[in-house]
């Protein structure tokens, strides 16, 4: 899970600030890189501008102008900045470039940020003299053999597309406090409007998450079901203070501010290792270990959709003890989908017959 914070007219996570401040401490006043006020946009930039030519053959100045939205001018400053850090961007013809990728190997395991470090410290090794350019060249060959032979292997979800231009528009709503409209398409699509508060990551999905002006609710909105998004004039006071412990506590997208719902669960033996190893929900409490291996397990949540999905892929291992509401509405939940697959499985069973009939 992601919590994006405004600063100026973007959005950084926590770790790409640390990162950003120690550049700001590392590059010396005699770097190219500082010749811009703003030296983390622009490093942010060049770091995704070098990703461009890793994965495409040519690019042109112009589309490089289009795609940033900056004009010409601090286009060709950029490159000339990438080749002064010993990158071989070379000119094919009038205004289209080249990456020399037989010369810069071993990039490619890096994403934009760690490209960004990687412009900034050739840069600093380039006014030091050839004998650290070589000794940085052997370090940065030493990253990619450790990225690339790491033994390691984690799945992450394949995320919805992220609209940087909605997005933009949202932190500076949110940076500036006001109150903003769009159009959601959901179920029966509709005008919203509302104190946009903060936009988060949760299972691959991106969401606004602020509160509706019409009910006085927090609400969470898909940011690829928004559209027509804009900033209005009026103003609003403050964030809630309790927001973001409240996401960071989540394991989902169903967090509240307020989580005064209980729900008590048996553990079976055969399952509990896992509940003792981890907690599979943030609030997670074991309340008592039974002499026969099982457990009894509570659940502080603010909403039910909150935990009703985590404990669905328990199933068959545990049971719901309550409250009662929420456990009968599980059980009918359950008892309709046992209902489609006996129904699915029928159906199945009468296209078999009919075609060895045939």
């Amino acid at each position: 899970m992601l919590i994006f914070q405004c600063h100026g007219d973007r959005c950084l996570s926590s770790n790409l600030q640390e990162h950003f401040t120690d550049l700001k401490k590392l590059v010396n006043g005699k770097s190219l890189l500082m010749g811009e006020k703003n030296v983390q946009k622009r490093l942010i930039r060049l770091g995704q501008i070098l990703r461009v030519f890793l994965d495409k053959d040519r690019v042109s100045s112009i589309w490089l102008s289009r795609n940033f939205q900056i004009t010409p001018r601090t286009i060709q400053r950029d490159l000339a900045a990438l080749k002064k850090s010993g990158f071989p961007i070379h000119e094919i013809q009038k205004g289209v470039y080249r990456l020399g990728k037989d010369l810069i190997k071993n990039l490619e395991v890096f994403d934009e940020t760690e490209l960004a470090l990687v412009i900034t410290l050739r840069n600093v090794v380039g006014q030091l003299g050839r004998p650290f350019q070589k000794a940085a060249d052997g370090l940065f060959n030493s990253l990619y053999d450790a990225a690339s032979s790491m033994p390691v292997y984690v799945r992450m979800d394949e995320s919805i597309p992220l609209d940087s231009s909605l997005l933009n528009r949202i932190v500076k709503s949110i940076r500036l406090k006001k109150i903003a409209g769009f159009y959601y398409k959901s179920g029966k699509p509709h005008q919203v409007n509302m104190e946009p508060y903060r936009v988060v990551h949760f299972g691959g999905f991106w969401y606004l998450v602020g509160k509706d002006t019409g009910d006085s609710v927090i609400k969470r909105y898909a940011l690829d079901r928004i559209s027509d998004f804009k900033m209005g004039r009026t103003s609003f006071r403050k964030i809630p203070e309790n927001l973001d412990s409240a996401i960071q506590g989540s394991a989902n997208i169903w967090f509240s501010t307020d989580q005064n719902l209980v729900v008590k669960i048996s553990v079976d033996a055969s399952s509990s290792g896992y509940f003792k190893r981890r907690k599979v929900f943030p609030t997670q409490e074991i309340t008592e270990e039974r002499e026969d291996g099982s457990l009894i397990v509570t659940f502080r949540v603010g909403r039910y959709e909150a935990i009703q999905d985590i404990l669905k892929s328990w199933l068959p291992h545990i049971t719901i003890l309550e409250p009662a509401e929420f456990r009968d509405a599980f059980l009918a939940d359950m008892k309709k989908w046992v209902q489609r697959q006996e129904k699915t499985m029928m159906q199945g069973d009468l296209d078999a017959k009919s075609s060895e009939a045939k």
